[in-house]
């Protein structure tokens, strides 16, 4: 330490020179005798820097490691595996294998968490590590003591909710209490007096808020919607929380969709408000939910004079000024009374999708040429859990000379699931595919002509996944749920006409998948029923859906008419 001069270093840092003060640390110190503090400086620059390569990246996870161990869980060891855990989550969103890194993480974190086990620093970046290693337990368990600690917040209040639509925990009323709480802590907005919407002028004007108007599931529900309301008297006006450097060519496609576009990007959650109400919108849709709980405080307040939450977020978000949550008859049954918003239900299914520009070629089982069975799921990861991972498990093991595919939306760490796997010697069983990039969105359909049968998560169940396998005429084993968010599989299944797909629980899931390995004849005459008939089910029939649709804005205008006098 003699030989370094700090206050040159912390100028240079300050000065965001972080090359030159990794080479005044390297060149006054040794390996030996560089004290704690300056290995942590080490990696923090090198992960700052502009232009890092990989290289430097895992340079700066060594320098963490060797910061934290050297300091003996002093402050500097807390400092160093929070910046380890930062650095793992930016990998994950760089989408770089570095990520697995987070392993290495996890074991200082463990270590460290005798001594900071009520520390708001460390139990916040737990959070993140149990996020990305998909251990939905730990994660909601660090989120429990932030809260006790700090109290509820939106991003907690969020991050909880989640954590539990995740695993099966929470039934609905649990939903119910917790949104009770976490819903009284955002704020109501200024917003002028509003008038019942007049039903019977010209052009109803329809709002469709969302920050996804660009490359995102969403499309695939939406597109045909806006095509078949042109021809109504519902006029749509685009809510866009997406920056403008964020706009693709799929925002192109919605551009030439919506009668009028306005971009709220940028703007304030009271400009938000104001701009909104300017627009004289007078049906809001909220297309997103708790998943942008940053940008939904202005459903606490009475903007426009009838406001829905439909389609991204399945279940309440539990804001007082959401008139009604759109859903079907299958999604949500007895439970409705444990929504704290209405629930609206269409006749047949909650959403539809327009299907793919390819042409469809049926797809034969890949089990009369591989002679294995191969099962897969492309759901995100983070829709795995124990129980899932537990019941795939049981069927590879029951399923002689079968496999596993999987391909995730979000990068996560791989290893967590591999390991999983390795532990009941299947890991030869387990294929992990890398992500497909979005402009290549064929390669990923095509992937479906190599699964002989999807497997589908729960309770968090596939949707956009579903829908692709069916049109695939790839058949999908889903299991039955407790509430919106659970029943999504059931709902698309049923609609399909395949209900011999949904397990009653874990031991019926698994029961079914390997009657099918043994009853090819029979699952290849589903694939046959479902490529010659799916696309005329309610999951693909977006004419119906937008009869449906509109008649559903018209109802729920007249029952919210009678809270206007």
């Amino acid at each position: 330490m003699s030989d370094v001069d700090l206050q040159k270093l912390k100028k240079l840092f300050q000065e965001k020179r972080y090359s030159e003060v990794i080479f005044e640390i390297e060149t006054s110190t040794t390996e030996k005798n560089r004290p704690p503090k300056l290995y942590n400086l080490l990696g923090i620059c090198r992960a700052s820097q502009k232009g890092k390569t990989d290289r430097d990246i895992q340079n700066a996870f060594n320098d963490f490691e060797t910061a934290f161990y050297k300091d003996n869980l002093g402050e500097i060891s807390l400092n160093s595996v929070c910046s380890h855990i930062t650095l793992c989550v930016e990998m994950g969103r760089r989408e770089s294998l570095l990520l697995n890194n987070i392993l290495n993480s996890e074991k200082m974190y463990l270590e460290a968490e005798k001594k900071f086990s009520k520390n708001d620093k460390f139990l916040s970046h737990g959070i993140e590590l149990y996020k990305y290693q998909i251990k939905h337990k730990e994660k909601v368990s660090a989120v429990e003591k932030v809260i006790k600690s700090k109290g509820l917040n939106k991003v907690l209040g969020a991050s909880y909710i989640a954590g539990q639509m995740y695993i099966s925990n929470w039934k609905q009323k649990n939903f119910e209490e917790f949104q009770k709480k976490y819903s009284s802590i955002f704020k109501v907005l200024d917003s002028k007096k509003l008038d019942k919407i007049d039903l019977k002028k010209k052009k109803i004007r329809v709002g469709f808020y969302s920050p996804d108007f660009k490359q995102h599931p969403t499309y695939y529900f939406i597109i045909d919607l806006l095509k078949n309301l042109k021809n109504t008297k519902y006029e749509s006006i685009a809510l866009s929380l997406c920056k403008i450097r964020q706009h693709d060519k799929i925002t192109d496609n919605y551009k030439s969709l919506f009668d009028n576009w306005i971009d709220l990007g940028g703007k304030s959650d009271q400009e938000l408000v104001n701009t909104i109400q300017e627009a004289n919108i007078d049906i809001l849709i909220d297309l997103v939910g708790l998943w942008a709980f940053n940008r939904i405080d202005i459903f606490n307040t009475r903007i426009c004079p009838l406001q829905i939450s439909w389609l991204g977020f399945n279940n309440s978000s539990g804001l007082k000024e959401v008139d009604f949550v759109l859903a079907d008859t299958n999604t949500v049954q007895d439970e409705e009374k444990d929504y704290l918003t209405k629930i609206y239900k269409l006749p047949k299914i909650w959403n539809s999708h327009c299907g793919f520009e390819y042409k469809r070629v049926y797809n034969e089982l890949p089990y009369k040429k591989n002679n294995y069975f191969t099962f897969g799921s492309f759901n995100n990861f983070m829709k795995i859990n124990d129980d899932v991972l537990n019941t795939w498990i049981e069927i590879l093991k029951n399923v002689k000379n079968s496999k596993l595919v999987l391909k995730s939306s979000l990068l996560l760490c791989e290893e967590v699931i591999k390991n999983k796997f390795e532990k009941e010697g299947l890991i030869n069983s387990v294929e992990i595919l890398n992500k497909t990039k979005r402009e290549d969105f064929l390669s990923h359909i095509n992937l479906y002509d190599r699964v002989d049968l999807c497997l589908d998560t729960f309770p968090f169940t596939g949707v956009t996944t579903t829908f692709e396998a069916l049109w695939k005429n790839v058949p999908v084993i889903t299991r039955a749920g407790y509430n919106f968010n659970s029943r999504c599989g059931e709902s698309i299944l049923k609609n399909a006409n395949i209900e011999n797909f949904i397990a009653k629980n874990n031991n019926d899931y698994v029961e079914k998948a390997v009657y099918f390995t043994n009853n090819i004849n029979e699952l290849e005459k589903t694939r046959k029923i479902l490529f010659n008939k799916v696309t005329e089910t309610p999951l693909f029939n977006t004419k119906d859906f937008s009869n449906n649709f509109c008649e559903a804005l018209e109802n729920m205008q007249k029952i919210k008419s009678s809270d206007y006098k």
